[in-house]
Order: structure tokens, then sequence, then C-alpha cells
């Protein structure tokens, strides 16, 4: 049981146990024993103690829909999670075909038009703001569509150019050397905040942005700000998601460059 591999597809990132055991990425973890995932599970437990029932949650741009799936084994009432890519969508329904989870389904789209969808009471936005040219445009996007939270996973610009580590062990080999070391563009200002520019490498790879050649990527105290500003009065950052070594990848030497922000909204009277 959970021994199985899935062939007919490759996964590049998720390795979610299906209903008739099969694994989609066995070479690596359970998805759900990923440090990110916990922290994003103990974050929505603490913001939502009475449970999850009743609310909607939006998964964006979610690759192969690992997150969703959790979400909907969680107990939240609609889970829905937004791919634009072909490729990616197809994994998706591969999942979803695999899974007996009612509350689950995927819409293949561009994040951008998320407002066609209406309203969630939590959106989750990890890895994609910085493939965005526009992330403060993005940001209050969010918070539109946002009655209550947005958990945010995302790289941030640091003050002096990085070379960020990553959870290689997650990652197929070549991506994760590729990723290891990002040529960023002295500091500009966009939108109205600082941050530097990125190049997209390969708008073909699954993980790539959508039609933008370039992503900005703010400074990190600019970012809470942008949060903050988009109609994020709470704006913290869950440190746990770094795992339990939390000084080790926190050292300013091997800073990760990356961090979980999550932006509440006051309760409505």
């Amino acid at each position: 049981m959970g021994s199985k591999a899935r062939e007919s597809e490759t996964f590049t990132f998720f390795n979610i146990l299906l209903d008739d055991g099969s694994l989609t990425r066995p070479e690596v973890p359970l998805f759900n024993l990923h440090p990110v995932w916990l922290s994003v599970e103990r974050c929505l437990t603490a913001l939502f103690p009475s449970g999850f029932a009743d609310l909607r949650i939006a998964d964006l741009a979610c690759l192969e829909g690992g997150y969703a799936v959790e979400f909907a084994r969680m107990g939240f009432g609609e889970v829905v999670g937004i791919e634009v890519r072909d490729e990616n969508f197809t994994r998706c329904m591969q999942v979803k075909n695999g899974l007996s989870l009612t509350n689950l389904k995927f819409i293949q789209d561009d994040v951008r038009n998320l407002e066609r969808l209406g309203v969630f009471d939590v959106i989750f936005c990890g890895g994609l703001l910085y493939h965005l040219d526009k992330p403060v445009e993005f940001l209050k996007l969010l918070s539109r569509c946002t009655k209550k939270a947005a958990i945010i996973n995302t790289h941030y610009a640091p003050n002096k150019p990085k070379s960020p580590c990553t959870w290689k062990k997650w990652l197929p080999k070549r991506r994760s050397e590729s990723i290891s070391k990002f040529m960023l563009s002295p500091i500009e200002t966009n939108e109205g905040i600082k941050g530097r520019w990125y190049k997209e490498p390969d708008l073909s790879h699954p993980w790539s942005s959508w039609q933008n050649k370039r992503s900005f990527w703010p400074l990190k105290i600019h970012l809470v700000q942008a949060i903050h500003d988009a109609g994020f009065p709470m704006v913290f950052e869950q440190y746990d998601m770094l795992g339990t070594d939390i000084i080790e990848m926190s050292d300013p030497d091997k800073e990760f460059l990356r961090a979980m922000f999550v932006g509440v909204k006051p309760a409505s009277p």
C-alpha cells in the first residue's frame, strides 16, 4: 500500500497518496510531511478554531494540486485549485480522479481572473507572487477576493544579492541546481515599492511565470507594507515554515530569501 507510482504523468513536486495506494512522486517524502504544509495547517487551525466545513478556500497557481488536496482533507467546504498550464492541469485532474474528495475541484484559468470565481474565506498564494511583474496590483486583487485571510509563501529580494538555499530533497536535481542562484537586478522601484527584477529563465517550464518574461521581487519590508496596504491590517510572518531548525535557516549568511506572510482582515461586525 502506498508504494506504487503513477507512470502516466511525471509529477515535478507533489508526492500525493491516492486512493488506490499509488504515489504521484514516490522518490520524495509525502507532501503532507513538508514543513511548509505543516505550517499552513497550523496557521489555518489557529485562525479557524471552529472548523472549516462552511469555508471556501482557493489555491492559486496550484501546480499539481498538492495543497488543494490537503485543504480538502482538512474538511474545507469548498476547495478550488486554479492552474493555467495544460500539463499541470492534466496532473491536477489525475489527482482529482484518483481521490474521493467531493469538496475538491480544479479550474484551468489565469489566477489574475480570480474575481470571476467570487469571494473566498481564505486564499493560499504559494510560489506565485515572485513570478509576477506587478505584485502590488495582485495583492490588491487578493484582498478584494478574500474575506478573512491570505497566506502568501514567496521569495523576496535581499538588500544585498545572495544565493539562497532550497529544500533540495523535494526538488528534481536539475531544478534545484537551476534555482540555487538568482541573478537579481540592482534595487529599483516598481509600483511604488523597492525591490529587484528577476529574469524568468524559461517560460515553458511548469514552474515558471505565465507570459511575463521578468518578475519583481520586493524587498522584505516593502512586501510587508504592500500586504498591509492592500487591505490586511494584521500582517505576520510564520517562521515555522522553515522547519524545526529555524536558527540555521535564518542565518544571515545562508538566508533563504523566502518567507510565509499571513494577512488577516478583522472579523465582520
